[in-house]
Formats: C-alpha cells, sequence, structure tokens
C-alpha cells in the first residue's frame, strides 16, 4: 500500500512557525537537500495544504529543473509529481505549465483510501498544522519524519492542533546534520 508520510521542519519547542508564521529558522544543507530528493525519489505524488500549495506553486514551477544541482533535481521531482491541494477556500488550483494539480474540497480520507488503492509510490504531505492534524486524526499519516532545529521560539504555530486522541509511535530511524539538526522518523505502533 502506498504510504503517507509527513515531513516538516520544526523547532525544539514543537513550532513549526513563529507567531508572525515566518520560517526564517529553518537551515537547510546539502545533506538535508539531498535526504530531501531521496524521500521525493520514494513519491509520485504530494498533497499540500492550501498556504503550503501557495507557496510552493509561486515558486517550484518556475524553479531551475536543467542543472545538476540537488536543487533542480528537487524542482524536477516536485514539478513532475502529481498535487493534490486541500482546501475549502480556493476554487481552482494550477501548476504552471504542468496539468497535475487537483483540488480537495472534502472527504479527505476518502480521497486518500482510492489513491492508496491505485498502484503507484508514496504520497508526501507538505502542509501547516491544521491539514497534518486533520491527517492525524483521520489516522492518515503511515510516517512522520520530523527534521528538529536546535532553535526554541517559546511561541509560534504547533505542529499538533485539536489531536482528541494519543497516538503511540515507534522510532524508526533517525539521523543527524550540520547546524544542529535531527531528522526524527516515527511510524504509528501496530497493535
Amino acid at each position: 500500500m502506498r504510504q503517507v508520510i509527513v515531513q516538516i521542519d520544526m523547532t525544539l519547542d514543537g513550532f513549526i512557525a513563529d507567531a508572525n508564521e515566518d520560517l526564517n529558522w529553518v537551515k537547510a544543507d546539502e545533506a538535508m537537500n539531498q535526504d530531501a530528493s531521496a524521500l521525493l525519489d520514494t513519491a509520485d505524488t504530494i498533497l499540500l495544504g492550501r498556504r503550503a500549495y501557495q507557496l510552493f506553486a509561486e515558486y517550484w514551477p518556475f524553479a531551475d529543473t536543467s542543472g545538476t544541482s540537488t536543487a533542480s533535481k528537487i524542482a524536477h521531482q516536485i514539478n513532475h509529481a502529481d498535487k493534490l491541494v486541500f482546501s475549502r477556500t480556493l476554487e481552482t488550483v494550477a501548476w504552471g505549465n504542468w496539468n497535475n494539480a487537483r483540488l480537495i474540497k472534502e472527504n479527505i480520507a476518502e480521497e486518500i483510501a482510492k489513491i492508496q488503492a491505485q498502484s503507484g509510490k508514496n504520497l508526501v504531505l507538505y502542509a501547516g498544522a491544521e491539514i497534518i492534524s486533520t491527517f492525524v486524526q483521520l489516522g492518515l499519516v503511515n510516517e512522520y519524519r520530523l527534521r528538529i532545529h536546535p532553535v526554541v521560539l517559546g511561541s509560534g504555530k504547533p505542529l499538533f492542533q485539536d489531536i482528541k486522541h494519543s497516538i503511540a509511535l515507534e522510532l524508526v530511524g533517525e539521523k543527524h546534520y550540520d547546524h544542529g539538526v535531527v531528522l526524527l522518523r516515527y511510524q504509528p505502533k501496530m497493535g
């Protein structure tokens, strides 16, 4: 079955953005970009919330895909993947010259179940706390890839919002990067 994988940067105190929704504390390096590209190699579908879609759509369709850099490879991977955008407020979605973005307004669990039943690669969820929390509440997340940055904001936007039940997780991998960033990979415990 195709897996739903969340990848997100967060602070040591659990925030994914500061109070102004700024991400200037995120420090990425080549090793982190290579791992992001390796994750995208396992996927053919990208899941986006409204804000993530708007940020991605402003940049990635126009990014250089012709070079040999990791950034060019990531641009190619993102642009050629199918995109599902989850929003109740958007009316249409577009992705530059590609015709591979589709809007989902409701029935998230049913839509994801249909996609997971089809043959294909994994689905990577790049989104904000609201959509991620919805996926968590619906039991749709198969793996959490949390890149913890050595920063404490004190306030901001927490990753998990309005979670109604506890979810036991099992650590399945970890990696240390320069700048003190740690990737922690968790999967829901079975049974």
